[in-house]
């Protein structure tokens, strides 16, 4: 009984926190004045997602960290397509005033079994990503997926299909005509 109860409490946590993300935006991808709109996806792979979380830095073209965000593989998830596969990770949306920035670097979380026992592994991955975003744009920027093994990796990816389908289903935006397709390069890190 006492696992019934945990899963329908983070049934409940997960839906208010994509209910969130779909009041805040109210049916529109449209940014706030004099802003644009970031969006890509962290998603990862580790063989104890319970407990693996990832983060990223966006800086700005001083090299000043201007956003960051993190997901938890335990408790976010970003969807597809109704019936299609899902991704542990999250789909971020920064809200940023127009100029050059880079997707700066990515780091990781999580526990690993070992011969002698379950260790914390830490790691990061420098991406300095470069993007440009102009007043009024709302820029999809792909995927950034972690591989938290025992050679760890991160790849910048494009599921552009999977992540659209996220902002149509859970975020609640029936028209994504207007959301630019500019992937970060795709390049092994």
């Amino acid at each position: 009984m006492p696992t019934r109860i945990f899963v329908l409490a983070l049934c409940a946590f997960l839906l208010s926190a994509c209910a969130g993300m779909a009041e805040r935006l109210r049916g529109s991808l449209e940014p706030p004045a004099e802003r644009g709109y970031a969006i890509l996806s962290l998603t990862g792979k580790s063989a104890n997602p319970d407990s693996a979380t990832l983060g990223l830095n966006i800086a700005n073209a001083a090299g000043r960290v201007v956003a960051a965000d993190s997901a938890s593989l335990l408790t976010d998830t970003v969807f597809g397509e109704q019936g299609k596969s899902m991704a542990e990770g999250k789909l971020m949306l920064f809200t940023l005033e127009p100029g050059q920035y880079r997707v700066e670097q990515v780091w990781a979380n999580w526990l690993e079994d070992g011969a002698w026992g379950v260790s914390r592994k830490m790691r990061s991955f420098r991406l300095a990503a470069p993007f440009e975003l102009k007043r009024g744009e709302t820029v999809y920027l792909g995927n950034v997926d972690v591989d938290m093994s025992f050679l760890p990796e991160a790849r910048l990816r494009d599921e552009a299909e999977r992540d659209l389908a996220h902002i149509r289903r859970i975020w609640k935006i029936k028209d994504v005509s207007g959301v630019q397709l500019r992937p970060l390069g795709q390049a092994r890190l």
